[in-house]
């Protein structure tokens, strides 16, 4: 019965096989070319933003000031995303980092009412 087993498992392997080189023997071959990399993708600031928040009387953030933006990122678009305990978006805004001089504070409005209570994280990007 083993030695029966053991040639099913043999032909069931060669068929396999054999399905897979015909499968490939059908693809179509043509010149064009495929090829990958890398690349270092450089940002405008290899620092860490600081972020401050501005709190109504109600407990609700009205805005964020992001501290200390590299004059390089001048021009860039800053996206910031306030999230829960859980990195859930509460609210998100965003604007273009205006010129000035050495680091530049760049304030933004926050869109509807973020309990500063539930404000855990903020999530910073920067895009050219």
């Amino acid at each position: 019965m083993k030695r029966l087993i053991n040639i099913f498992g043999v032909v069931l392997t060669a068929t396999l096989l054999s399905a897979g080189v015909a499968a490939a023997a059908s693809l179509g071959l043509s010149s064009g070319q495929l090829s990958a990399g890398s690349v270092a993708v450089a940002g405008c600031t290899s620092s860490s933003l600081t972020v401050t928040r501005n709190v109504d009387n109600n407990g609700n953030v009205t805005q964020v000031s992001v501290l200390s933006v590299p004059q390089a990122c001048a021009g860039e678009t800053l996206a910031v995303t306030l999230e829960n305990g859980t990195h859930a978006s509460l609210a998100g805004t965003s604007t273009t980092v205006g010129a000035c001089t050495g680091g530049c504070t760049v304030t933004l409005s926050v869109p509807g009412s973020v309990s500063a209570a539930n404000l855990s994280f903020y999530a910073l990007s920067l895009t050219g």
